[in-house]
């Protein structure tokens, strides 16, 4: 069941508990929305498929990606893609997989839906809109994704990613209605491309990747680069693309001597700053005087940089971590106030976060690993605001965004049957598996504006999130049977899928079919 507070109850409270012989409180008094649901669905065939990101644009149009195995995928007439082909030798254990885009109307209707692949094994994870309606989309792509001729790069040039087979990052701009391909490229020789970020003038920015070993892309990609040449190991890097596809504009690596993981950050600040966050191993990736941490602390740890307009200079370059294994997951874990600062939202099992004066949880719970939020200045990536989130059980964010007031949110999901709530949550008690989560902090990261459960007895998993201009929330994943709610839904119920060898790990399978909701601000009452 879900319940809610009165609508006429504009204050939220921070809940004042001890979670696992930690407090949380006191808390101010903070002006904050009630949610209900504004929509929710399922989104599937008979097979698995889980989505990675979403999208929001000024008319409230939603856009989400991500992967499929399912022969009957719901795709719309005129889409640019609505049969896969499964005739590919080129995979891994986990099968053949396309990735797929969806457009949904504000109030939930499905637009469009197109499939997006090749022979091989595909997946979607970043997806943005410009203004003119054109979709932009990122990910891994098998030999024989979907390129066009004038692509920067027709030839695939990945390598063996052992479970999904032979991998190459690509990129797509669709057509507004999701009928063709403005254009789509492979990119480098990196496994994947995790994120991508556009400008003003429809440029694209997108992560590299490199895995440390076999031939390296075009070295004139690289003239006069902040770094020409990887350092060491698997390694990291940026890239900026014309429009029309046709041009880079700069291209840099970014990493030390040891290895960068692949899931890479990227976000841009009003002035075409260039932001990327990761997770690194190496002692040595550059640093900057006056930011929150020069040293490597150990094991893994978070990294934020931030580059010039042309990728030539580094502005700030700061670790961000413990003795113990800290992630900079790039799977849109990373997001910039209107200012320049970056919020960065984590994962840890240690007790030695650099927690700040008013974090509103100052300890490391009893779970296995708790949300970090951190908050770090644009101009020298100094700490601001630094806090723990979490319950007994684990906790993953996914999906971070700013609201135009600063207020931090992010979408994720949690197993603790204690994570912290707010009085005017939708669902105050987990359910039996994971739950998926709602949050919404305030910009000092001392007290929660709006926490939620949201799930049924299923594995609900929140995998990206956003929040709009006017506030509402959405969030997107996966789920493995049924009991997710559902509100004016394109798909009722669970289609089927219970997830692929991938897909499954320590916890369970979560991978069945997609979920998207939409918490839409509930109004205040007219005088």
């Amino acid at each position: 069941m879900i319940g809610r507070t009165s609508a006429s109850t504009r204050i939220a409270l921070l809940v004042v508990a001890t979670l696992g012989g930690i407090f949380l409180g006191p808390a101010d008094r903070l002006v904050a929305d009630d949610y209900e649901l504004g929509f929710s669905t399922y989104l599937g065939g008979s097979d698995w498929e889980h989505a990675r990101d979403c999208f929001v644009d000024d008319q409230g149009y939603v856009y989400i990606v991500g992967g499929t195995q399912s022969e009957d995928f719901p795709t719309t007439e005129g889409a640019f893609q609505r049969q896969q082909d499964m005739t590919g030798d080129r995979i891994g254990s986990g099968g053949y997989c396309d990735a797929f885009v969806c457009k949904f109307a504000p109030n939930g209707r499905l637009v469009w839906s197109t499939l997006l692949g090749g022979p091989n094994y595909d997946r979607a994870y970043a997806v943005e809109v410009d203004k003119t309606g054109h979709v932009y989309v990122s990910g891994r792509g098998g030999p024989g994704f979907p390129v066009t001729d004038d692509a920067i790069q027709t030839e695939f040039r990945g390598s063996d990613a052992g479970v999904y087979g032979m991998q190459n990052g690509f990129l797509v701009k669709l057509k507004p209605d999701g009928s063709g391909l403005v254009w789509s490229t492979y990119v480098g020789v990196g496994l994947l491309n995790r994120d991508l970020a556009i400008d003003d003038q429809g440029d694209v920015y997108v992560a590299l990747h490199y895995t440390g070993k076999g031939p390296l892309p075009p070295a004139s990609w690289f003239e006069g680069a902040l770094q020409p040449e990887p350092a060491g190991d698997a390694e990291i890097g940026a890239m900026k693309l014309s429009t029309d596809g046709k041009a880079i504009e700069w291209a840099t690596w970014f990493g030390g001597s040891a290895k960068e993981g692949a899931e890479s950050g990227i976000r841009l600040d009003n002035d075409k700053n260039v932001y990327l966050n990761f997770t690194t191993w190496s002692p040595d990736v550059p640093t900057t005087e006056g930011a929150h941490d020069r040293s490597h602390n150990g094991e893994s740890d978070a990294f934020i940089a931030k580059l010039s307009p042309d990728g030539k200079k580094l502005l700030f370059g700061t670790y961000f971590g413990t003795s113990g294994i800290d992630y900079g997951n790039g799977t849109h874990n990373m997001a910039l106030d209107k200012e320049g600062n970056a919020f960065l939202v984590t994962t840890t099992d240690s007790a030695e976060m650099p927690v700040t004066e008013g974090a509103l949880q100052r300890q490391l719970s009893k779970g296995k690993r708790d949300i970090v939020a951190s908050k770090f200045s644009s101009r020298d990536g100094r700490l601001l605001n630094c806090t723990y989130l979490g319950g007994t059980g684990n906790e993953e964010p996914d999906g971070v965004c700013i609201s135009p007031g600063g207020d931090l949110y992010f979408a994720g999901s949690t197993s603790s049957p204690d994570f912290p709530l707010t009085d005017n949550a939708l669902k105050r008690t987990r359910s039996e598996q994971n739950d998926a989560i709602f949050v919404v902090m305030a910009p000092d990261l001392g007290s929660l504006k709006f926490s939620t459960y949201l799930g049924g007895e299923s594995h609900d998993y929140g995998r990206a999130g956003f929040m709009d201009a006017e506030g509402n929330l959405y969030l997107t994943g996966s789920i493995n049977g049924s009991g997710w709610p559902t509100k004016n839904p394109h798909q009722p119920k669970f289609a089927g899928g219970g997830g692929g060898k991938e897909l499954c790990y320590e916890g369970g399978c979560y991978a069945g079919d997609v979920i998207l909701t939409k918490l839409a601000v509930v109004k205040p009452d007219q005088p």
